[in-house]
């Protein structure tokens, strides 16, 4: 087997483990996204009460007051191609199982601010 093989196979190995560790982030991402939708965001009285509609696909949750019409944009917070989390076109970083409390109080945070809670 010639050198250039062996630095082939090498690269080719290390490419699919990190494409491996890439897909398994977005996935942990997304699952706490989902969570996060599921558990806060879906039975938010608050939200309600404000008009505000949240959908979760692909992803994505999507929070929006449908009575604002087409001039309010939506927020969009969405898992990013490492498994980081972007909320209104910025990142909050990498999502962390252990960080879990801290990043739900974030995202609230974001969201109160956004909508002027």
């Amino acid at each position: 087997m010639s050198e250039l093989d062996r630095v082939f196979d090498e690269l080719s190995g290390k490419r699919a483990q990190q494409d491996h560790e890439r897909r398994e982030r977005q996935r942990v991402a997304a699952d706490f996204l989902s969570e996060f939708y599921e558990q806060d965001i879906k039975s938010s009285q608050t939200l309600k009460m404000r008009g505000i509609e949240a959908h979760f696909a692909d992803s994505k949750l999507i929070l929006h007051k449908p009575q604002s019409g087409h001039f309010e944009e939506p927020l969009y917070i969405v898992v990013g191609e490492q498994g980081e989390i972007d909320i209104a076109g910025r990142s909050l970083g990498r999502y962390q199982p252990a960080d879990k409390l801290a990043k739900k109080r974030e995202l609230i945070g974001e969201i109160i601010s956004f909508f002027d809670l």
